[in-house]
């Protein structure tokens, strides 16, 4: 069935005709916690807060005191992981057409089982409208909160939180999202909030902000003059013409009054003089693209210029733009772009964000939640339950377009612990853990891409092995392949959904999904065979680094490092070799290594480095399991501690990154 965006266009027949499946719109609505609500001219954007239970994989503690020798364990496992049951914090946030707010708070009141809540915060001025049916509904007390404070706790927060959430929109370049890293300091920013009118507030801290201007010139004058001249009574419809017009038959343009630029000004010859200029001097009919496309040509440019000002006049370079009138609109970006370029001459980027429509809610939602301080927590965007930043070429994926017009999710995980920048970063700002950017470079995507697939069997395979004594496995197994396909082929067709793509965020993304289907680690066993073969050498390997002379040793145990960057189970060639000696599968490893000079090879300074005082202090950054780690890595880190030296260890997927100081 037809899907329309405005409530003037749906019926209630229509509403109550929808079927919302629980599983993809509502999810965990019967742990539902707490509410809030954000209700705009067309869009609702509804937040709660439930508890997940799902199954992690953690690794037993080992007795230290017993002084066993690791090759008389034959009989024993010396690693283990047992799989718990733990009780997570989860945010849901929702987005769909105030057309179906009906049929949602009927869903939500039949689904939801228990609640504490009594009182759902509410913003926008949606929020007066249907403050009677959110009442009568769902029996809860509605109270309105301050519509600008929430806008900019939500901003803040998803600042804070979500990496990749901020973007610059490129038109011309290879890829049109270019993100930004999340910044240590979020403070102090400019937010150009583009509503019916403009909302310009400068904010310096979590709580101190001011509106410092604004104007009435905004979102509802080019839906309101669009409508005068196109006949065109819906806000898309009039975006979607503008997508089509070219503004240059409308436009008076410099070139048209001086037949070139306009050099000692500065001023190229296909920059707009005057906007609708030749509608006075034409005498022909313009079509309702040309007149959109011109349109909102001149309000974003507009809009753009009073950003300049301000941002000039308060010193500040970091200007977001959010609010209805954005909606991720190639064209409203665009122009938007180019007029701040243009009047700041670069000095001043024009930055969105991948969740500006949910700002209100999630700030509704931090009002109602302060007793719980949630700000004292990391939170994670879960990639299994969020629909993504959409494609700005609707040719591209357009079942899963047509979907998301309709309802948008966004779903954030509380981390087990508060997130900080690294200390030792020089600039945390500009440090980037990848060394490709998949959404760049299409090549590498693709390769990529079909690697993630045509290991998803063997995935599934593994996942199922597992929890061979769980007979449902093998059909959560199935969901898990349906959901992560789904992903890639999203992924594929629109690679910055979920901000920069990266083979750690593909790795993010299935380890999303397969917790999403209780599947903690499916490679658990792999790992404590591994881990266990490893470990019975570990004593052997030492012992033959301690027979070599010192520089013998430290080039040894550099190599073993390097190693590890090469090996790893997913190989099958080397995994073959393990099956049968996991020590010669290392040693095998290492004479793969090409001969110096490396590609990045400082070692000679490492040496002379070490004939030096200790280190006060190493960082490694490891694989938390595996060969690479037991006879690579920790004999390196014991020859440190030998020598004096402080060392700590964060397990992350990436391998061997150490820092010294």
């Amino acid at each position: 069935m037809a899907l329309s965006g405005g409530t003037d266009r749906v019926s209630h027949s229509m509403d109550k005709s929808i079927t919302l499946p629980p599983d993809e719109i509502f999810r965990n609505l019967e742990n539902a916690k707490r509410f809030a609500i954000d209700i705009g001219g067309s869009l609702t954007k509804l937040a709660y807060y439930s508890t997940v239970q799902h199954k992690v994989a953690k690794v037993r503690s080992f007795d230290h005191s017993a002084n066993v020798s690791l090759q008389e364990t034959d009989g024993d496992h010396l690693y283990e992981i047992s799989v718990q049951e733990e009780i997570t914090a989860r945010l849901h946030f929702i987005k769909f057409e105030n057309a179906y707010i009906e049929t949602c708070l009927d869903f939500i009141k039949d689904h939801l089982v228990n609640t504490e809540t009594k009182v759902i915060k509410a913003t926008g001025g949606g929020a007066y409208k249907f403050k009677d049916l959110i009442e009568k509904k769902l029996k809860l007390k509605v109270d309105k909160e301050d519509e600008m404070t929430c806008l900019i706790k939500g901003c803040n927060f998803v600042l804070k939180n979500i990496p990749h959430e901020a973007f610059v929109y490129a038109k011309h370049a290879d890829s049109e999202f270019r993100f930004q890293n999340t910044h240590p300091d979020i403070f102090p920013y400019l937010l150009v909030n583009i509503g019916s009118g403009v909302s310009i507030i400068k904010v310096e801290s979590e709580d101190r902000f001011e509106r410092i201007g604004g104007s009435s010139i905004g979102g509802g004058t080019f839906w309101g003059l669009g409508a005068l001249l196109t006949k065109t009574k819906r806000f898309d419809e009039l975006l979607n013409l503008a997508s089509k017009g070219h503004h240059t038959n409308v436009d008076m343009l410099v070139k048209d009054i001086y037949g070139g630029a306009y050099g000692s000004l500065g001023l190229t010859g296909d920059l707009i003089a005057s906007s609708f200029g030749k509608s006075a001097t034409t005498n022909k009919e313009f079509s309702k693209e040309d007149m959109a496309k011109s349109l909102l040509h001149m309000i974003s440019n507009d809009i753009g210029q009073l950003a300049c000002l301000y941002a000039k006049l308060h010193n500040l370079n970091r200007v977001y733009f959010g609010g209805f009138f954005i909606r991720g609109h190639p064209v409203t970006m665009h122009t938007i772009t180019y007029s701040i370029n243009f009047f700041t001459k670069g000095e001043v980027q024009a930055l969105f964000l991948r969740h500006e429509g949910y700002l209100g809610a999630i700030g509704a939602f931090l009002k109602g939640a302060e007793e719980d301080n949630p700000n004292q927590y990391s939170w994670g965007e879960n990639y299994a339950g969020s629909s993504g930043l959409m494609s700005v070429s609707p040719e591209m994926n357009p079942v899963q377009r047509a979907r998301s017009g309709t309802f948008d999710m966004l779903e954030m995980d509380r981390l087990e612990r508060q997130l900080v920048n690294l200390p030792l970063l020089q600039d945390p700002s500009s440090y980037i853990p990848d060394t490709v950017d998949l959404s760049e470079d299409a090549l590498a995507r693709e390769y990529w891409l079909y690697c993630f697939e045509e290991a998803l069997d063997g995935v599934v395979k593994r996942a199922v092995a597992s929890q061979r004594d769980q007979p449902e496995a093998v059909e959560r197994a199935e969901k898990f392949r349906q959901k992560y396909c789904h992903k890639l082929q999203t992924l594929r067709h629109q690679p910055f959904a979920y901000g920069s793509l990266t083979v750690r965020s593909l790795l993010d993304t299935r380890e999303h999904c397969l917790n999403e289907f209780n599947f903690p680690d499916p490679y658990s066993k792999i790992k404590q065979k591994e881990n266990d073969m490893a470990l019975k050498y570990y004593q052997k390997v030492v012992r033959s680094v301690e027979e070599l002379n010192w520089e013998q040793r430290q080039f040894t145990l550099v190599k073993g490092l390097l190693a590890g960057n090469v090996f790893d189970w997913g190989a099958k060639a080397v995994s073959d070799v393990l099956e049968s000696d996991p020590e010669f599968g290392f040693e095998q490893a290492k004479q793969q290594l090409q001969e110096r000079p490396w590609l990045v090879d400082a070692y000679n300074q490492w040496i002379e480095r070490l004939k030096g005082p200790p280190h006060k202090c190493a960082l490694f950054f490891v694989d938390n399991s595996g060969i690479d780690i037991i006879l690579g890595v920790f004999p390196f880190v014991r020859e440190l501690l030998i020598r004096g030296t402080e060392v700590r260890q964060q397990y992350y997927w990436l391998g061997p990154r150490y820092m010294f100081y």
